[in-house]
């Protein structure tokens, strides 16, 4: 690829896919974080609760941020640098409204991730699930709906474990069983039809 941009953005995501976890001390609410932080321009930061849900997400890839909260769903935003080289300070200005677009980058970005770490494991489902929602809604003029948090278990827990799906109705999903209602639909008017000019039929040969 040649645009500058994906270079760097690709770089910033591998780099951010080996980047070692570094897990804060637990709060006075019992919530802790956990960072990733790759040099070339991709963070990962990740609130937990004491039970091992996580609660909130912050993705940075380069100058686009995306936000998931528990309850509350997925945000967007950019990222503006302020302050000299050697202190700078990550400025986060917050989209009105989701922009689809930058969405879409991050889902992208990382689709690809096949390691076995939980917290981007999670965000790479979120991302997923709401990218399925943008597709189905033809562009999601709408808000993106909340994606329901997943528990991420300890070290104790099965390694395993992944985000669950919130339930999305069938007909969504299948429109091989909405082509099929339809053709039931319309075979049941049909057949309705022919025995209502058979009964027309019968009464006037009746009379």
């Amino acid at each position: 690829m040649s645009d500058p941009s994906s270079e760097r953005l690709k770089a910033a995501v591998q780099a951010l896919f080996q980047a070692r976890p570094v897990e804060g001390p637990p709060g006075d609410d019992g919530q802790r974080s956990v960072w990733h932080l790759s040099p070339q321009g991709a963070e990962l930061l990740s609130f937990v609760d004491p039970e091992g849900r996580v609660q909130r997400q912050e993705l940075t890839l380069l100058d686009e941020h995306c936000i998931w909260t528990s309850g509350v769903g997925l945000r967007t935003g950019r990222i503006e640098q302020e302050g000299a080289m050697r202190a700078e300070t990550k400025v986060v200005h917050p989209d009105a409204q989701l922009v689809p677009t930058r969405l879409l980058r991050a889902a992208l970005a990382l689709e690809g991730y096949q390691g076995n770490d939980r917290y981007i494991q999670h965000i790479q489902r979120v991302l997923a699930l709401a990218r399925q929602g943008l597709v189905l809604s033809g562009g999601a003029r709408s808000p993106v709906e909340p994606v329901a948090a997943a528990a991420v278990p300890s070290r104790a827990s099965a390694p395993g474990a992944m985000p669950t799906a919130p339930s999305v109705p069938p007909e969504t999903l299948d429109p091989v069983m909405l082509q099929r209602q339809k053709t039931e639909g319309l075979t049941m008017l049909i057949v309705l039809g022919l025995g209502l000019v058979v009964g027309v039929a019968l009464l006037l040969w009746l009379i």
